[in-house]
C-alpha cells in the first residue's frame, strides 16, 4: 500500500498492453476514500505504453482507486486497482489547507479548510521561455527558479502565467492541426516549471494562451486544455483560461468569449477538484461583465490596465455592488517599470505608481492583487528579447524594482489583520478640507462592528490641510497605528484614544508619502 499526504501531488503508473495513446484512449481513475468521498482524475498518456495519473487526496485515511478504460480489453489500463494510505496535511500553504474555492460570503477566496487566502500575483506571461538551469544575473543560476524564490521570500502567494502566450511553441501549430502532442514539450518545460511552482508553495493561477489561440480552433484548445487539467490538476492551481479572452476586435468578440466558454466548460467537466475558474479579462469601462451567470466562475479576474482607461478605484466598488457573491481580484495594472500608455503622455511606472493602485484596489473591496515587474511579465531574457511598445528593460533588472518587496509588505499588512472582514467604509472619514474630500479622499475600510478601520492616505493627501477624523466609533478606548507601505514598517501613534461623539481626529502621519493608519479598539 502506498503512503501519500493529504493535498500533496503523487503519481501512479500504468503500462498498456495495447500501445495506447490519447489520441485512441481515454483513461480515467476512480479514488474512493472515507465517508463516502469520491472523485475521478483523468490519466494521460506519456509516451510509448506508459500512463500518468496525478492526484491529490482530500482528507487522511484509507483509499482505494480502480483505473478505467475506453478500450476494456487492454488489461493494463482497465479493471486494474490498489489501495492508499493518506496521511494528514503538513507543509503550508495549499498543502496544508487545501484546494482554493470561493468562500460562502462570496468576498474572497478560501482555501478547503476555510482559511483565507490573499491572492498576490507575480505576472508571468512567457514563463516557459524562462530559462530553468541558466540566468544572466550575478550570483543567480536560474533565471526561473530564482524568481519563484525571490518572490516567495518577498511574500507572494500566487504565481500568475500563461502557457503558449501570444507566441505560441511551434508544437502548438501541428497538435492544433491535429497531431499528437510534443511530450518532449512537457517533460522538459512544462513539468519542472509547474511542479517548482507547486513546491514553492504558490498557487498557479495558468492561462492557456492569448484570446486569437480559439480563433478557428475551438476543438483543439479543449484538447489541450484536457490535457492540462490531467497533467497538472493536482497541483494548487486556479484555471484563468485565456489572456484578454474577448479580445478587442467587436467583430470577432462574441464568437472569441462563446469558444473561451466551451473551453472553461470542458475544464469544469475534467476537474474534480473544482479549482477556481476564472478569465482574464480585457481592459474596459465599467469592468465588462463576461460570464458572470455562469456556474462555473468562480472570481472576476479583472485588468485595471497600464493608464489607457480611468483608473478611479469607484470602478471595483460598483462592479462589485453589481454582481454579489463573485470575489474580484485585479489581475493586470501597471506593471512597475513598463512605460505607461496615459493619454496625457508616456511615464515610466514607478513602485510609488505601484502602491497606490495595489492599495486601493483591495481598500475598495478587491480580494487580492497581481504585481508586474517589466522584464519579468514578458519574461525578457535581455533588453532586446520580448521588446515591444511597453518597454525594452530585462527581467534582470526587473526583478529587483522596489515595488516587489514593498507588495510583499501589503499582503503582510493585511494578513496582519483581519482583512477578510474589512468592508469598503468611505463614509467613515469625514474633514473639512475641499481639496481632500473631493480631489484626494484616502480610501477607508472597516469590519462591521467597526472595531477595525484601515484608512489609506495617498501621497497627494495634504496632512497639513484642515481637520480630518474617523466617524462612527464605538466610545470605547482605541489604538492606532501608522503602517509604512514602502518599508513594511509599524509606526504607534496613540494608545487608549477614546472617541468623542464616535470620532477620533486623525494625526499627521510621520513623514511624507503614502501611509495607512489603522485604528482598532483596545
Amino acid at each position: 500500500m502506498e503512503s501519500v499526504h493529504q493535498w500533496r501531488a503523487s503519481e501512479l503508473v500504468f503500462e498498456s498492453r495495447r500501445g495506447a495513446t490519447s489520441a485512441t484512449t481515454d483513461v480515467r481513475v476512480i479514488f474512493e476514500g472515507p465517508s463516502g468521498a469520491h472523485f475521478r482524475r483523468p490519466a494521460f498518456w506519456d509516451g510509448g505504453r506508459t500512463w500518468r495519473v496525478r492526484y491529490a487526496l482530500p482528507s487522511p485515511g484509507r483509499w482505494t482507486f480502480r483505473v478505467e478504460c475506453s478500450d476494456p480489453t487492454d488489461a493494463g489500463l482497465h479493471g486494474i486497482g490498489g489501495e492508499l494510505d493518506c496521511a494528514e496535511a503538513c507543509g503550508t500553504g495549499a498543502t496544508r489547507h487545501g484546494f482554493l474555492e470561493a468562500s460562502d460570503s462570496g468576498r474572497y477566496l478560501q482555501h478547503r479548510d476555510g482559511t483565507p487566502f490573499f491572492w498576490l500575483g507575480d505576472t508571468h506571461w512567457r514563463f516557459v521561455w524562462e530559462r530553468f538551469d541558466e540566468a544572466n544575473k550575478p550570483g543567480w543560476s536560474s533565471q526561473f527558479r530564482d524568481i519563484v524564490d525571490l518572490r516567495v521570500r518577498q511574500g507572494f502567494s500566487v504565481y500568475q502565467s500563461n502557457i503558449l502566450s501570444w507566441t505560441p511553441p511551434a508544437m502548438w501549430n501541428r497538435f492544433a492541426d491535429g497531431g499528437e502532442l510534443d511530450l518532449a514539450f512537457f517533460r522538459e518545460v512544462l513539468d519542472p516549471r509547474f511542479e517548482y511552482v507547486a513546491s514553492s508553495g504558490l498557487v498557479h493561477a495558468v492561462g492557456l494562451a492569448w484570446y486569437h489561440a480559439i480563433d478557428g480552433r475551438i476543438d483543439a484548445v479543449v484538447r489541450f486544455a484536457r490535457e492540462i487539467v490531467a497533467r497538472y490538476g493536482a497541483y494548487p492551481v486556479v484555471w484563468t483560461l485565456g489572456g484578454e479572452v474577448a479580445g478587442y476586435d467587436p467583430a470577432l468578440r462574441e464568437e472569441r468569449l462563446s469558444g473561451w466558454r466551451e473551453v472553461a466548460r470542458a475544464i469544469h467537466d475534467a476537474d474534480d477538484y473544482r479549482h477556481p475558474i476564472t478569465a482574464h479579462l480585457t481592459n474596459e469601462r465599467p469592468f465588462r461583465a463576461v460570464y458572470q451567470d455562469e456556474t462555473w466562475l468562480t472570481f472576476t479576474l479583472n485588468q485595471l490596465g497600464h493608464g489607457d482607461q480611468d483608473m478611479a478605484s469607484q470602478h471595483w466598488i460598483d462592479h462589485l455592488t453589481a454582481h454579489p457573491g463573485k470575489p474580484l481580484v485585479e489581475g493586470e495594472s501597471l506593471y512597475e517599470g513598463l512605460t505607461s500608455v496615459e493619454p496625457v503622455g508616456r511615464r515610466p511606472v514607478t513602485a510609488t505608481m505601484v502602491r497606490q493602485v495595489a492599495y486601493r484596489a483591495i481598500q475598495s473591496g478587491c480580494c487580492g492583487y497581481t504585481y508586474g515587474g517589466q522584464g519579468c511579465w514578458n519574461g525578457a531574457w535581455d533588453e532586446h528579447d520580448g521588446k515591444s511598445m511597453w518597454g525594452t528593460g530585462a527581467w534582470f533588472d526587473g526583478v529587483d524594482l522596489p515595488g516587489g518587496e514593498q507588495l510583499g509588505h501589503l499582503r503582510a499588512f493585511y494578513t496582519a489583520l483581519d482583512w477578510s472582514e474589512l468592508r469598503a467604509a468611505p463614509e467613515l472619514f469625514s474633514t473639512d478640507s475641499w481639496t481632500n474630500e473631493y480631489f484626494y479622499a484616502p480610501h477607508v475600510t472597516a469590519n462591521p462592528a467597526r472595531t477595525t478601520v484601515v484608512v489609506y492616505f495617498g501621497e497627494t493627501y495634504r496632512h497639513d490641510e484642515g481637520h480630518a477624523a474617523i466617524t462612527g466609533l464605538p466610545d470605547a478606548p482605541c489604538t492606532i497605528d501608522w503602517f509604512d507601505p514602502r518599508a513594511g514598517v509599524w509606526i504607534g501613534a496613540a494608545d487608549d484614544d477614546v472617541p468623542i461623539d464616535g470620532a477620533i481626529d486623525i494625526p499627521p502621519p510621520p513623514s511624507d508619502g503614502d501611509w495607512l493608519l489603522v485604528l482598532r479598539r483596545s
